[in-house]
């Protein structure tokens, strides 16, 4: 008869095979951080329409959905998403657009909100993650960056 830990054992187990089936089997979106190629998911995923812009030193994918929300994404020329912007009447999916770096967002925002004892503007600024993100009803906007991956010559200020 097994004991009560090798039954837990045996169930973290499983649960940790099933998680890592599931998120291999979703879709691969082109997060801050992440890869260019899965632009054309996050347009699907917004259904919206795609511009790209070429910059000297990176390129900028810049999609709109039909309820008038624009994220534009900051691609390296390795290929790397380094920024991503926002605006519009409504808040982009943060976890989308934001990858692996929303859980440190996410930890970040509410620590400032309980020191603030509210809501308002979020200034995040840490090591390897910047977030600005502002508005009202009908009206955001913000940006996020990853200031270790800025291409040579991108400043902060471009990823707007």
């Amino acid at each position: 008869m097994k004991s009560n830990c090798q039954i837990a054992a045996l169930r973290m187990s499983w649960m940790s095979i099933v998680f890592l089936v599931l998120a291999l089997s979703l879709p691969a979106l082109a997060a801050l951080g992440g890869d260019v190629t899965s632009v054309q998911e996050d347009q699907a995923q917004m259904k919206g329409t795609l511009k790209t812009t070429q910059a000297s030193a990176y390129t900028v994918h810049e999609i709109k959905s039909p309820e008038g929300t624009t994220v534009r994404e900051y691609v390296s020329p390795a290929g790397t998403v380094f920024g991503v912007a926002w605006q519009g009447r409504a808040m982009p999916n943060l976890q989308q657009i934001l990858g692996s770096y929303f859980q440190k967002f996410s930890e970040a925002a509410q620590s400032q909100r309980t020191a603030r004892r509210g809501r308002g503007p979020v200034s995040i600024q840490q090591p390897g993650l910047v977030v600005e993100s502002n508005g009202r009803m009908r009206a955001y906007s913000g940006r996020a960056f990853d200031p270790e991956k800025l291409p040579q010559g991108v400043s902060a200020n471009d990823i707007r």
